[in-house]
């Protein structure tokens, strides 16, 4: 009963919810094809298995209630909680890689060559990346639950967001030390003007120790970015422990945005 009162929070919202990654796609490929073929040569058995994981949340959505049997239904939670899961550690994990760099080049067609595979990606840096997803998204959707659910159902989400809340602070801030001080960035040096036909080997790139860190140099008032985000997880806990349901998610979600920008900002 209660897996039914959470499905039915979001009855009327999910589906709308999984166009983004469509469109997402869509445009990398329309606004920067190279980084499209990069990233889906680079990733493909990564996003190969995001994809077969989404495909258990419309299913599973509309399958679930299709037969009162306890082993359908367990199956159908199984597949949504994969649906759920993987996708934020993949995410994760993609956007770890993004800092350390991804094994690619362009041959002499300017075709993309990806020398890495599935399993380099699974590096201790990626994996926290993936984790810290986990946990923020986790953080969110609790957050969510406290605002369309009532007695103990609300009360466990909100146990939930409190936890994954500190996951989140804590991992956060060992990946901002991470990459300040552990994590080689990367540091154009020159590059032709930006109003001409572009080619991506005519720029010069050097990694050097601390380059992710150049634009919060550069740019000051980005500091924001990472503040924000641990004051806003601070926040959710707080308002988690008054019941304050409501700001609760707003925070929440403010510190999401705010720890993907934290990273945006350092590669952009």
């Amino acid at each position: 009963t209660e897996r039914r009162v959470v499905i039915n929070s979001i009855g009327s919202t999910w589906e709308g919810n999984q166009t983004w990654f469509i469109t997402a796609g869509g445009a990398l490929f329309a606004v920067w094809p190279l980084v499209y073929g990069a990233a889906f040569s680079g990733f493909y058995v990564a996003l190969m298995l995001l994809l077969f994981s989404l495909f258990f949340r419309p299913v599973g959505f509309d399958y679930r209630s299709k037969i009162a049997d306890p082993r359908w239904r367990n199956f159908w939670d199984w597949g949504l909680f994969a649906g759920g899961l993987v996708p934020a550690l993949i995410f994760g994990v993609a956007f770890g890689n993004l800092l350390l760099g991804v094994p690619f080049h362009y041959d002499d067609t300017m075709r993309v060559e990806y020398i890495g595979g599935f399993f380099g990606l699974l590096n201790p840096f990626g994996l926290l990346s993936g984790v810290l997803s986990i946990a923020m998204l986790v953080m969110h959707g609790a957050g969510f639950l406290q605002t369309k659910t009532e007695d103990v159902i609300a009360l466990r989400a909100s146990k939930i967001a409190i936890g994954a809340a500190l996951v989140t602070i804590v991992l956060f801030v060992i990946g901002g030390f991470w990459i300040a001080t552990g994590i080689h960035g990367y540091r154009i040096t020159a590059m032709p003007d930006a109003n001409s036909a572009f080619m991506p080997t005519a720029k010069t790139v050097v990694t050097a120790a601390g380059a992710w860190m150049d634009n919060y140099t550069k740019w000051p008032v980005i500091w924001a970015f990472p503040v924000i985000a641990v004051v806003a997880a601070l926040l959710c806990i707080i308002c988690s422990l008054a019941r304050k349901a409501l700001p609760a998610f707003l925070s929440s979600g403010v510190a999401v945005t705010c720890i993907i920008l934290t990273a945006g900002t350092a590669m952009f």
